[in-house]
């Protein structure tokens, strides 16, 4: 669509009381690696590796059209402690919690957090919601559990939760 014909098309949706029940665009993070050892990942909202042009998340208005299919990034907050010897920075701190994707799924799918959590719990069990930006300090954080490569370069995103801006698909 171009944006000419968006513009009129938001104008007339406008003028008739029409709104939509979605955001356009989510709130999306990627993966940073993996310990070997630890089994640790390292997730968060930097850039994409292996994505041209790079992609990074934007937590104020979201970043990925809420019409792609991505997994969720869901989260079990299990209070464990920090593995010994793990390296962690500001902005890439310990969550003391497990993390794991769903089936790509478009984040327009959900009109609700409560649903979005529901697709996790549906997805791994009753204790599991979605992964939100402030599950470590913000921007970043690190779990146990993985995230998977298993979707090709342009879906290396996951969706995630932040609860104090309009970022989510499902506000």
């Amino acid at each position: 669509m171009n944006l000419k014909r968006l513009y009129i098309t938001t104008a007339i949706m406008g003028l008739c009381g029409v709104t939509s029940s979605h955001a356009e665009t989510g709130m999306t993070w990627t993966k940073y690696g993996v310990d070997d050892v630890s089994g640790v990942v390292s997730v968060g909202c930097g850039f994409t590796p292996g994505v041209n042009p790079p992609h990074q998340c934007n937590a104020y208005q979201g970043d990925t059209s809420c019409e792609a299919e991505l997994p969720l990034l869901c989260f079990l907050d299990t209070g464990l402690e920090k593995p010994e010897g793990l390296q962690t920075g500001s902005t890439n701190v310990w969550s003391g919690g497990v993390v794991a994707t769903t089936v790509p799924v478009k984040g327009s799918s959900f009109n609700t957090l409560a649903e979005a959590d529901q697709f996790c719990k549906d997805s791994f069990g009753g204790k599991w919601r979605v992964a939100e930006f402030h599950d470590g300090w913000g921007w970043g954080f690190t779990a146990y559990g993985n995230v998977g490569d298993n979707y090709n370069d342009s879906k290396r995103r996951v969706w995630v939760d932040i609860d104090n801006q309009p970022a989510n698909c499902w506000d």
